[in-house]
């Protein structure tokens, strides 16, 4: 019996020692790492605005590969939610969700699992500095009066800490994976093109503006006589399509839409409007937010019956043109800057979690021939999946 008493004296001083510890113990913690990026600003908050790539960088998946997610809500920004399911017991399940986003500034997660706490919260603030781009994170969560959940914020930086240092690395390294373009000043938006009928001519030129547009017209002059020949009309404007943008040539094709008189479509429905077309005027004035990813337009892509007896010389080809999704960003200015367009949609798709495919395109909005280089219009076009 004494032995009991004696037992039941010392548990009643451990739990004791353990409340009154556990009373001094901080019931609000916080984990602070960061890390830094030579990529663009707004590449690195688009990459972190939704939970489409996701499992690039949440190590969740480096600790149970077989982890399940499932993403709802709004694809961007405030509202999206991400939900996961884990077949390891110590993660179980549990949801992300983007409560507060101010562009290029910073983004707040919050985050509900069975782990100790309540308000936990991924705070990510961005900093420009110079050419560097400094991602500071923190993770916060209040204990309240759980005192196993204060003793548990002993090892918070062992625990979640580590992990915010490894997505920290992740990002890191998924940026530097990135096409290296900033973007801002492109308004991107996604839309689905129709395939069309076309004639087109495959050509090569050195890699100077004059020699491409030379090369450009000539093809153009062909295409339109075998249109004129064929009693065909053009359905859509001239297109380049560039195959290789090698260091000393340019390989491309240059395509007009065409179709019989009686079978012409109406005005393309996914086509911007004057207004939008307006916009490339101010191009290097627009900022990307302001056209957010868009869900395509109700477009039909069936493929047209294909054009048949034609007479065709041996530069000129009949064929289709890609149909479905695409990136199209207006631009109006010199031409020699169109790569740079492809490849600031390149770094876009990247950020935004789609997959270019394809060959690139633009379409001429004026006539080459006919306007100054500096005002010459276009739409660039790269497809994706």
């Amino acid at each position: 019996m004494t032995r009991f008493l004696e037992l039941l004296t010392s548990l009643l001083i451990v739990l004791v020692l353990f409340v009154v510890v556990a009373l001094v113990l901080p019931d609000h913690r916080s984990v602070r790492h960061g890390v830094e990026t030579s990529h663009p600003l707004r590449q690195a908050y688009d990459t972190l605005n939704s939970f489409k790539r996701f499992a690039d960088w949440n190590p969740l998946r480096q600790h149970d590969p077989k982890v399940e997610y499932e993403l709802s809500g709004p694809e961007r920004g405030v509202g999206a939610r991400l939900d996961y399911v884990s077949t390891r017991r110590e993660f179980g399940s549990g949801s992300w969700h983007i409560t507060e986003s101010e562009q290029d500034d910073h983004i707040r997660y919050t985050v509900y699992n069975a782990a100790y706490g309540r308000n936990k919260n991924h705070l990510l603030r961005f900093d420009q500095k110079g050419r560097i781009v400094e991602i500071d994170w923190t993770y916060s969560v209040d204990y309240g009066w759980s005192l196993p959940g204060r003793y548990a914020g002993l090892y918070l930086d062992r625990t979640v800490g580590d992990d915010v240092k490894r997505s920290l690395a992740n990002i890191s390294n998924l940026l530097a994976s990135m096409p290296n373009f900033d973007y801002r000043n492109l308004d991107v938006q996604v839309r689905a093109m129709p395939p069309r009928n076309i004639l087109y001519v495959t050509t090569t030129a050195d890699q100077n503006i004059t020699a491409i547009e030379n090369a450009m017209d000539v093809a153009l002059k062909d295409i339109r006589a075998v249109i004129k020949t064929n009693d065909l009309v053009e359905a859509g404007r001239p297109r380049l399509i560039t195959t290789s943008f090698a260091a000393d040539k340019y390989e491309f094709d240059v395509a007009i839409p065409v179709a019989r008189v009686d079978e012409a479509p109406v005005e393309d429905e996914a086509a911007p409007t004057e207004e939008e077309e307006e916009q490339a005027d101010a191009t290097t004035d627009v900022d990307s937010d302001s056209a957010l990813v868009l869900q395509p337009h109700e477009v039909d892509l069936t493929p047209p019956p294909p054009l048949e007896n034609l007479r065709l010389p041996d530069n000129v080809r009949a064929g289709q043109s890609y149909g479905g999704r695409v990136l199209m960003a207006p631009y109006r200015g010199h031409p020699r800057a169109l790569s740079l367009i492809r490849d600031q949609l390149r770094s876009y798709a990247a950020a935004y979690g789609e997959q270019v495919q394809d060959r690139p395109f633009e379409e001429y909005l004026t006539e080459i021939a006919d306007t100054a280089a500096e005002d010459a219009r276009f739409r660039v076009y790269w497809p994706i999946k």
